[in-house]
């Protein structure tokens, strides 16, 4: 029986781990497309489901950029029912703390969640391709290792998100990938195809992070579009996954 939300293998054996990424049953997790009484209650039963409070978890207002912000618990239940009242202008979250859920949302763009169990911190991505041109992950890794970390403990799932088939690119954002991620960029009667995910990887492996640690899914909301929301395929009005991670005291 498939899992009803997506889940990383490899964070699989650290069982004071909490983490899922919702897919499309659970209903659009993000506000502004429907009521926000909507989006609460799909959040609710996606929280459920991974056995967290929504009291405890903290969300990111997403722009596009490569903002990341810690947070502890004085934070907890910010942007949970109220959009003004989340962590603004940020598209990345993380902790040092126990029994804080950081949660993005995503529509094509890449997910992405880290753990150092060494230090006992995690962080959640919002990843698009301005943020990974911008060099979010390496902004990501900075602040693990600012805080102790040690690349070599760290784990890292790559969720679900577009594919290189379906994101294609004109010239001005072409250029910048070919620049930046030649081996990941096709160039095919004057269009690009990126692979968003091979770049995000090549990012890790560039600061530290060993490809054993580093689980890349093969999900595309675009392939898959009875699994997930893409608002590449649907356009504006796709229902948004939600992305969590946090550390449970157990």
């Amino acid at each position: 029986m498939e899992e009803r939300f997506f889940k990383f293998s490899l964070f699989l054996k650290y069982p004071e781990l909490v983490h899922g990424i919702s897919r499309r049953h659970y209903g659009d997790m993000r506000f502004g497309k429907i009521p926000d009484s909507e989006v609460v209650n799909n959040r609710e039963h996606f929280f459920h489901d991974l056995g967290v409070s929504a009291q405890d978890v903290v969300v990111a207002r997403l722009v596009h950029k490569t903002r990341i912000v810690a947070v502890s618990n004085q934070e907890k239940g910010r942007g949970v029912t109220d959009i003004l009242k989340a962590i603004q202008e940020t598209d990345g979250l993380m902790t040092f703390q126990k029994d804080i859920y950081l949660m993005v949302t995503v529509a094509d763009c890449i997910p992405i969640l880290i753990y150092d169990p060494v230090i006992g911190a995690v962080s959640v991505i919002h990843a698009g391709w301005r943020g990974i041109i911008g060099q979010i992950v390496k902004i990501a890794i900075e602040k693990f290792k600012n805080n102790g970390s040690e690349p070599s403990n760290i784990v890292a799932g790559v969720g679900p998100g577009i594919c290189q088939k379906h994101f294609v690119v004109k010239t001005d954002v072409l250029d910048q990938f070919l620049k930046i991620y030649p081996k990941v960029t096709l160039v095919r009667n004057h269009n690009g195809y990126v692979d968003l995910k091979k770049a995000i990887a090549h990012d890790f492996k560039d600061q530290g992070v060993s490809s054993e640690n580093i689980e890349i899914s093969q999900d595309c909301p675009v392939c898959q579009n009875g699994k997930y929301g893409s608002v590449r395929k649907e356009g504006k009005g796709a229902p948004a996954s939600a992305a969590i991670i946090g550390i449970k005291t157990i």
